[in-house]
């Protein structure tokens, strides 16, 4: 008789493949709407069309999301959970090399701009479409939890002479600032000038507290 321990590894072995297939099924229907969103326009992201496009029949997409609008919440939170992901690499990496704080600091803006708003024309247009789903309330909280995870790791890296205000105000001040700019399509986003400003001003505040600090106990 075999034993429990094997019942259950053979079951653990079971349902490996199903989850792998899930998970592939779940990226494939949130990449095809999001090529939608970039080649088709916001006006051809119907639940049809992305299964169409995922290559999935509407049953299986409505086992996964109950409705569009679930659709876009994953869409969004992915994104912005990357974006998370690549501050957090950037501080990690900017550890290990032992950078200066000014270039760490202008690093984490950048990341910013690039999760938020986007380089490239089909980034830029994913940015402005999870901007306008902050009418959402789930959406929303979603982006005050990620401003709240960038400020935890902000604050690891800058450590205690960082105070939450000024990491509030200078998420805030940033996000806000993408976040306009991102609606509007504004030009500054590509032409770099918005990054260049905002790397500038992102700098001097989250600087300033820990220069101060420093200048302080000197």
């Amino acid at each position: 008789m075999p034993s429990h321990t094997s019942a259950t590894t053979e079951s653990q072995r079971r349902r490996q493949p199903v989850q792998a297939r899930a998970q592939r099924t779940l990226q494939a229907i949130l990449q095809a709407a999001a090529q939608i969103l970039v080649k088709e326009g916001e006006a051809a992201l119907t639940t049809n069309r992305i299964a169409e496009r995922a290559g999935v029949s509407i049953g299986t997409l409505y086992q996964y999301f109950p409705d569009k609008q679930a659709v876009f919440r994953a869409m969004v939170d992915g994104q912005r959970r990357a974006a998370v992901a690549a501050i957090e690499a950037w501080l990690e990496q900017a550890s290990e090399q032992g950078l200066p704080r000014e270039a760490v600091a202008r690093g984490v803006v950048a990341c910013i701009v690039e999760g938020f708003a986007g380089r490239t024309p089909a980034r830029r247009k994913l940015a402005r479409f999870a901007w306008r789903q902050d009418g959402d309330e789930r959406i929303a909280l979603s982006m005050r939890e990620t401003a709240e995870r960038m400020a935890a790791h902000l604050q690891r890296w800058g450590g205690p002479s960082l105070s939450y205000a000024r990491l509030y105000v200078a998420t805030r001040a940033v996000l806000g600032t993408v976040r306009f700019a991102s609606l509007e399509a504004s030009p500054l986003i590509a032409s770099g000038a918005l990054e260049e400003l905002l790397c500038e001003m992102g700098t001097d505040m989250l600087l300033g507290g820990v220069q101060g600090a420093g200048a302080a106990a000197s």
